[in-house]
């Protein structure tokens, strides 16, 4: 994922991860204000924080669907709940997020006959004064099996930052200080089902008669904020995490950042795309149907 806050007056920050399933060392952080820009290391629980936050930002995240009829979202662990072009949808932060779910979410299908896509989708803030973010969306494309499992979003913070000398990417600690968190997975399901969590396994089904793929269905709207802050506390409870003073004191200080009346200018992350060569690519890859499997 890449997350990137717009004109904010203060604490204007770019985070990415690297598609690792660890909720401690996969996030970073730049402060973009700092005189020396420095990746940091932030938890996968503030990353949340800045998601829903109202405040301007572009992001990229990742989305699944399936040839499960009616996947239910409501039985996600490592998902996330958004609202894009005004519906709820079930999103993650990694490929490698979706794939881990796979382990969760309820679905009977044997995994012989198991298609899913993981699309790349672009998103930015739409401009409306709400109590959390909502998003419009700017783009999407499935991508190709060695992609899901490689994925590094940190090539977007390097293209960003390739031209300013302020920045260092020597990985730093914390300004609160490290969170240490492990999470010991155990398998929920039945052994046909252990393929499904291995990101490793998967690869382009060549059969071009699939059925159509569709998103999770998503909780009712009126649900989805008890949902998620359940799955929040879930996880954190699964790995030892209690909430600490300076955890309040952060995430007060994120929500002070509201959204401001800046504009919306779209900027810095989507100029990525708006060269002639990237933007002909970018749409011949949405044109694209990308099928995986679990092989």
């Amino acid at each position: 994922m890449l997350l990137e806050t717009l004109d904010l007056r203060t604490n204007d920050v770019l985070i990415y991860s690297q598609n690792m399933f660890n909720f401690n060392d996969s996030f970073k952080i730049i402060y973009k204000n700092e005189k020396i820009k420095k990746p940091r290391r932030i938890n996968y629980f503030d990353v949340c924080t800045y998601v829903k936050d109202p405040a301007p930002k572009n992001l990229i995240i990742y989305r699944m669907l399936t040839n499960v009829n009616q996947l239910d979202a409501y039985s996600t662990k490592y998902g996330y709940f958004i609202n894009i072009n005004g519906k709820i949808e079930l999103i993650y932060f990694d490929p490698i997020f979706a794939i881990k779910d796979l382990r969760h979410l309820r679905f009977d299908l044997d995994p012989q006959r198991f298609r899913f896509k993981i699309q790349q989708v672009g998103l930015t803030s739409l401009t409306k004064k709400e109590s959390e973010a909502n998003f419009a969306e700017v783009y999407s494309f499935d991508l190709k099996a060695v992609e899901a499992q490689n994925q590094n979003d940190k090539i977007f913070a390097d293209a960003i930052f390739a031209f300013d000398d302020s920045f260092n990417d020597e990985i730093t600690a914390p300004k609160t200080g490290p969170v240490k968190i492990q999470l010991d997975e155990q398998n929920e399901r039945d052994k046909k089902f252990e393929l499904m969590a291995d990101i490793k396994k998967i690869a382009e089904d060549k059969n071009k008669d699939q059925a159509d793929l569709t998103i999770p269905k998503p909780p009712e709207a009126a649900k989805v904020q008890d949902l998620r802050e359940e799955i929040v506390d879930l996880l954190k409870q699964a790995l030892g995490i209690q909430k600490t003073a300076e955890d309040i004191k952060r995430e007060t200080g994120i929500q002070k950042n509201t959204l401001q009346d800046s504009g919306q200018k779209v900027d810095q992350v989507f100029d990525l795309f708006k060269t002639t060569n990237k933007s002909d690519e970018l749409s011949a890859r949405a044109r694209d149907s990308i099928i995986l499997k679990f092989d």
